[in-house]
């Protein structure tokens, strides 16, 4: 029988199976403390198998959102995602404005022992994308995404998106035009409820370099003001902060 999936914990004592957009997730119980985890794709063919050895007679396994940086495999030049307003904005002279983006995740499935997340697992349900920022003599990988500009909470494609929360100001004496943002995300934690995920606040701040040209820092903060769950699979923060000295 397919579960409902949502985003959280499942403990599962006999066998637990779930559709996730074609992607069918199946756990089986074998032995006494041994099950099979698999992942089937939607041709019918196993993708991921893999035996877990509890100490106990059930396990414990999390489905959580995750940056996307983890697939096809977790790789150490695309650590930032690049998305691009599908309208630019024009933000006023020392002023701030305050929107809603879009950004892809990916699916995480953990194993969790001892109040610890081990990662058995982890997919992306659309089409994966790349662009290069700056040039290619020292330009920047980044994961790539179109998103428009959103004024209230906008709905998201369920496992395939989360919402971000964009705080733009611009310290500049001249209007400034944002086309893009490039974020950071390397070791940083979702939020999720249910089936919507969320990204730490971003701060982004337009203001002139040390060289004289025009900037964005862009920070994600230690937000604590969702009344969400967040995930605990990234032990520690490499950095939340890049700054935008190529053009935005």
């Amino acid at each position: 029988m397919l579960t409902s999936i949502k985003y959280g914990e499942y403990k599962i004592e006999s066998t637990w199976e779930s559709d996730l957009y074609g992607n069918i997730l199946k756990v089986r119980h074998t032995d006494y403390a041994r099950y099979t985890y698999e992942r089937y794709g939607s041709d019918g063919n196993v993708i991921v198998s893999k035996i877990i050895d509890s100490i106990v007679d059930n396990i414990t396994l999390c489905i959580y959102p995750l940056v996307p940086i983890y697939t096809p495999e977790k790789a150490d030049y695309a650590k930032h995602v690049m998305i691009k307003l599908k309208e630019p904005i024009v933000v006023n002279i020392r002023s701030t404005v305050e929107f809603y983006l879009k950004m892809p995740v990916e699916v995480g499935v953990f194993y969790k022992y001892d109040g610890k997340s081990m990662m058995i697992d982890a997919f992306a349900l659309r089409l994966l994308k790349y662009a290069l920022y700056g040039t290619s003599d020292n330009g920047l990988i980044c994961r790539y995404y179109e998103s428009s500009a959103y004024f209230t909470m906008p709905r998201i494609e369920p496992f395939k998106e989360c919402i971000v929360h964009i705080r733009l100001s611009n310290y500049l004496d001249k209007p400034a035009t944002i086309n893009m943002l490039v974020i950071p995300v390397d070791g940083i934690d979702l939020w999720y409820d249910g089936t919507d995920a969320l990204l730490d606040t971003v701060n982004a701040i337009i203001k002139q370099g040390i060289k004289g040209n025009d900037i964005i820092e862009v920070k994600v903060e230690e937000s604590t003001e969702y009344k969400y769950a967040k995930t605990s699979v990234n032990p520690s923060v490499a950095s939340r902060v890049y700054t935008m000295e190529l053009g935005f």
